[in-house]
């Protein structure tokens, strides 16, 4: 059939958390879902990261005071936020956008908005479980801490401003130690987050797969795509196993995802963010999430091993495996733990986060398209707002909702003379 109103076939370009999600609540919502990945269903930065489930936590990266952060560092190689140097006209474009949206009014709202994205994240993690996706989650909530009693409380009433009721009163150092015994002397203050969980990103991968591939959609894997069209209604999408044509096409390829839609005349003001992480054995590991919020690094126990992630490169080589941001990971966080072994370290990863200049999602049309959609743009929000933003898309492509203006495209939309 043409793709009118009634559209019955959908392709989903990208098989990240997004995509994956994505192809989930379409082929729920009854559509003919082909899923395509350019590698591996699940690369990008999709199974690497600390495993995060957190909501009530979200925020934009764009926030007061991150840029003369990023500044003051810049040839630092173990400041947490790393701007490389090199000139770069997309890091240019990026950044001048984000140093305008990086005010307290921009930030509150939002907060606001991811908020209001990720409310029904808790729920619908329940529900993929319930419906078949197979993967333990941590729901022992989170323990934050500190270097000083000073850095703890201020950024407890942070996250209590932005909404989240469960930061716990002020922990000693006796007391952090005796909820998890694997903190070191560096561990001096910190509160606890209930509410906000955990779970091992690959493992819940390979779950939605199994489920996507039990529910018929179709999941091409090594096809690398080219460039879509609109034509006669419908979707062309061109990849190197050939074309793909579908009544609607949902582009959810992270931070590839701008070259894509380029090609169909629009770029998008998308920026890798490259994200870290590493594994460790651990003879006693701690039994939930630990944020070393000083430090900014992540510890997450998981199935078998702890996984440690932290640091943000604002870098265009997507895959380039910098060795030094891994040292400023350990230097980072080793004197506040004990018991690691940080020579054993292994499973070094680094993935590209898709950023956009003010921290929120491009959710909804192609700009200037009527059966193209765009799916991108999480920050490190991924796995939190993925079947919240699954479920979104469904209701777009269904016709259920026409656009939701937080997240529109056009924000950060430019056109662009279209390939061919």
């Amino acid at each position: 059939m043409d793709g009118g109103s009634h559209p019955r076939s959908i392709v989903v370009v990208g098989a990240g958390l997004i995509g994956l999600c994505s192809a989930y609540y379409l082929r729920r919502e009854g559509f003919e879902v082909t899923l395509v990945e350019r590698s591996r269903f699940g690369g990008g930065a999709a199974r690497g990261n600390a495993g995060e489930i957190c909501p009530a936590l979200a925020q934009p990266l764009a926030a007061p005071g991150v840029v003369s952060s990023a500044v003051a560092g810049i040839y630092r190689p173990d400041s947490a936020l790393h701007i490389h140097p090199s000139p770069n006209a997309g890091l240019v474009r990026f950044l001048s956008r984000f140093l305008v949206n990086a005010t307290a009014s921009r930030y509150r709202a939002g907060v606001r908005a991811l908020a209001l994205l990720g409310a029904d994240a808790l729920r619908r993690f329940d529900d993929l479980r319930a419906a078949g996706v197979d993967v333990e989650i941590n729901k022992k909530g989170y323990l934050y801490v500190f270097g000083s009693a000073g850095s703890a409380a201020r950024v407890r009433d942070l996250v209590r401003a932005n909404g989240c009721a469960t930061a716990g009163r002020l922990l000693t150092a006796a007391e952090l130690a005796e909820r998890e015994p694997c903190l070191g002397d560096g561990a001096r203050a910190g509160f606890e987050i209930t509410d906000e969980w955990t779970v091992d990103p690959s493992r819940f991968v390979d779950a939605m797969v199994s489920v996507l591939e039990a529910s018929g959609v179709r999941i091409v894997e090594g096809a690398r795509v080219s460039g879509v069209r609109e034509d006669g209604g419908r979707v062309v999408v061109g990849s190197s196993v050939g074309e793909i044509a579908a009544d609607r096409a949902v582009l959810a390829a992270g931070v590839w995802t701008s070259e894509i839609s380029a090609s169909a005349g629009i770029a998008l003001n998308l920026f890798p963010g490259k994200g870290y992480s590493f594994s460790v054995g651990w003879d006693e590991p701690p039994s939930r999430l630990v944020k070393l919020e000083d430090a900014r690094v992540a510890v997450t126990p998981m199935d078998g091993h702890v996984r440690i992630a932290g640091t943000m490169e604002l870098d265009r080589d997507h895959d380039r495996l910098n060795h030094a941001r891994i040292a400023a990971i350990v230097n980072a966080a080793r004197p506040y733990l004990r018991g690691v072994d940080w020579s054993r370290r292994h499973s070094e990863w680094v993935g590209a986060r898709p950023m956009t200049p003010d921290g929120l999602p491009l959710i909804g049309r192609l700009p200037g398209h009527r059966s193209t959609y765009v799916a991108t743009g999480h920050n490190m929000l991924g796995l939190t707002l993925g079947p919240s933003t699954g479920a979104l898309v469904a209701e777009l492509v269904s016709g259920r909702r026409e656009r939701v203006p937080e997240f529109r495209p056009e924000r950060f939309a430019r056109a662009v003379r279209a390939a061919g």
